[in-house]
């Protein structure tokens, strides 16, 4: 079910024990030959899929499109929430839940850069908030918690794992809206840094390397977009949906982590 289609009385009489499950988006550059709504877009068709196929045992927010993309700032057309100011939208959308009974919360999240900023938020707030501390939340980027039905034979890719605006996501766009992607833009000639132990760990590096995007890639896209297909896309899009609805229904069997200190600790 969506949150925002649904009246109040209606979200009032909703069972607690449902899987809230919160989009994380952004807006940000993603090269000459995508738009930059491209992350939002991705995660928002994966809860659109997630809803098709669990319908009234999940309830899901609409997608928070403003995310954490300040790195990507150099290029034309990002809008972007400092990481410290995302964090605080994190923890204060958690707030609302708990404050409406729902405690069963599930952040998906599809931008690489609001994964730090977002696991700090739910880090300092279980540590403050003791609603939070019992509540059962969990944060995972889509292509972190569907990395097995990832694997680049399976899925026909050319490169090994997916970077930014690259033939994966290319792909995924070209499945979900090919009017949006211009191939013929993609540069000839594109100039993009690699460091073996230094590469952005998200994607498979060993240690983070801490560099706005325009230090690693001249053109704001990575890995080989040209190889992209509607095929490919779709193909991901199923492997990738059919990953996280395991999960979610796994999440909303999760028992209760009750405390394991006696009620009196002076009884110590």
């Amino acid at each position: 079910m969506k949150w925002h289609e649904l009246s109040s009385p209606a979200l009032q009489s909703c069972d607690r024990e449902l899987p809230v499950i919160v989009p994380l988006g952004s807006c940000e550059q993603h090269g000459a030959h995508l738009p930059v709504f491209v992350d939002t877009l991705q995660v928002n068709a994966l809860a659109e899929g997630i809803n098709a196929r669990l319908g009234q045992r999940v309830l899901i927010l609409p997608t928070l499109w403003l995310g954490a993309s300040h790195h990507h700032m150099d290029f034309c057309g990002t809008v972007s929430l400092p990481p410290k100011l995302y964090a605080e939208v994190i923890q204060e959308t958690t707030r609302c839940l708990l404050s409406h009974g729902f405690h069963r919360i599930f952040f998906l999240n599809g931008h690489g850069g609001n994964l730090v900023p977002a696991s700090q938020a739910l880090t300092d707030l279980i540590a403050t908030d003791d609603r939070a501390d019992a509540a059962e939340i969990a944060l995972a980027s889509w292509w972190t918690l569907a990395a097995d039905a990832m694997q680049a034979d399976s899925l026909g890719m050319r490169t090994p794992t997916l970077t930014h605006a690259c033939e994966y996501e290319t792909s995924l766009i070209l499945a979900l809206r090919p009017d949006l992607v211009e191939l013929s833009r993609i540069p000839e000639n594109s100039i993009e840094k690699n460091r073996p132990w230094a590469t952005d760990a998200r994607w498979g590096g060993k240690v983070e390397g801490f560099h706005r995007f325009h230090r690693w890639t001249s053109t704001g896209h990575m890995g080989k977009p040209s190889e992209a297909t509607k095929e490919k896309g779709r193909r991901l899009i199923l492997d990738v949906t059919n990953t996280l609805v395991d999960f979610i229904e796994d999440f909303a069997r999760w028992p209760k982590m009750e405390s394991l200190l006696p009620h009196n600790r002076n009884e110590q």
